[in-house]
């Protein structure tokens, strides 16, 4: 998260410090996880039948809750920083 924040593109940079970006990548990482716990596991499913009458196979994964959560999450963070919704991230994360 941090690598990421850091090769972001801001509007204006002069008004983003590296420990903000170290607060906000410390606070996505925990809604990540704080999401992931939240997921039940095995998946929740639906039964194959509701009252005799069959339902489409659906179940709820962490593959769908995690994103959405951290979504929001992030969303939030970048509200409270005050940093645009459309920010431009970096496009590829370079490991050196």
């Amino acid at each position: 998260n941090y690598r990421l924040l850091s090769l972001a593109k801001f509007p204006d940079p002069t008004n983003v410090s590296s420990a903000t970006i170290f607060l906000a990548s410390l606070a996505l990482g925990a809604a990540g996880a704080f999401a992931d716990l939240i997921v039940p596991t095995p998946a929740l499913t639906l039964p194959k039948k509701i009252y005799g009458i069959g339902v489409p196979p659906f179940h709820v994964d962490d593959n769908v809750i995690v994103p959405v959560l951290s979504g929001l999450a992030c969303e939030q963070i970048f509200k409270v920083c005050r940093w645009p919704l459309d920010l431009k991230l970096a496009t590829h994360l370079v490991i050196r």
